[in-house]
């Protein structure tokens, strides 16, 4: 089953994120849990329409005083990752690429290790090598 497309806000991809490291309290139950979200650097009041919404679309299940993050909401937290992680990788490619001038062997080496021709090992050794 594909995996549905979501446009979540920076601070609910946060609330995910930190709900995989472990439960949230339910800011709803009190003083503990709102110091507890404090600790976590998250504002529970702020959080709360975040909160809601997550629990809506299934990706943070609410129960037992806690919050945590659903299976279907790693999986979209990791799809973003991912995909923030490919654009970081793009953006080291394309650095190469216009370094290719002025540094052929080392735009060669980068785009070769990028799209997995090469292993660190390898692409170190090969620009150890003298021209």
């Amino acid at each position: 089953m594909p995996l549905p497309h979501f446009e979540l806000s920076s601070s609910q991809y946060r609330l995910l994120a930190e709900g995989l490291l472990r439960d949230l309290p339910d800011p709803e139950t009190g003083e503990d849990a709102r110091q507890d979200w404090h600790a976590r650097d998250l504002e529970p009041q702020s959080s709360e329409a975040d909160v809601s919404e997550l629990v809506f679309l299934g990706l943070v299940a609410r129960a037992g005083g806690s919050l945590s993050t659903t299976a279907l909401g790693a999986a979209v937290h990791y799809r973003a990752a991912h995909e923030a992680a490919e654009e970081r990788l793009s953006a080291v490619v394309r650095l190469a690429q216009a370094a290719e001038d002025s540094h052929p062997r080392l735009a060669g080496t980068v785009w070769r290790l990028a799209d997995g021709s090469l292993s660190l090992d390898e692409a170190l050794a090969g620009l150890e090598r003298p021209m």
